[in-house]
């Protein structure tokens, strides 16, 4: 397994224990069973396409999991900001937060 995957699965996981959510419930926004979803968070993922659709549940930006994915494969490690919004329940996530992807933080 790849240490971009390791790490990309180690932000999926956070991102949705941030969340409250299951791996159940990501697998419903997502539209994938909850195998994908285990294999996806174990950097197994099993396709691109299950990845864009976990990418999309999670609400971050398109092309972000191309992004880090791509950090060690020789890719400008230069930092990138991205603004998400957050979903719309009252529990404070609905706020614009400012995500850094930078290849010195350590993320797992």
């Amino acid at each position: 397994m790849s240490g971009n995957y390791e790490r990309l699965a180690a932000m999926i996981v956070k991102a949705r224990e941030a969340r409250g959510w299951s791996q159940s419930d990501l697998a419903n926004l997502a539209y994938v069973t909850e195998v994908v979803i285990a294999r996806v968070e174990a950097g197994n993922p099993p396709n691109m396409v299950a990845l864009k659709a976990v990418e999309q549940a999670l609400g971050w930006l398109p092309g972000i999991f191309d992004l880090i994915l791509g950090q060690d494969a020789g890719q400008d490690d230069g930092d990138v900001v991205l603004a998400v919004d957050g979903d719309d329940e009252d529990d404070g996530s609905g706020e614009l937060r400012e995500l850094t992807v930078d290849s010195s933080i350590e993320w797992a």
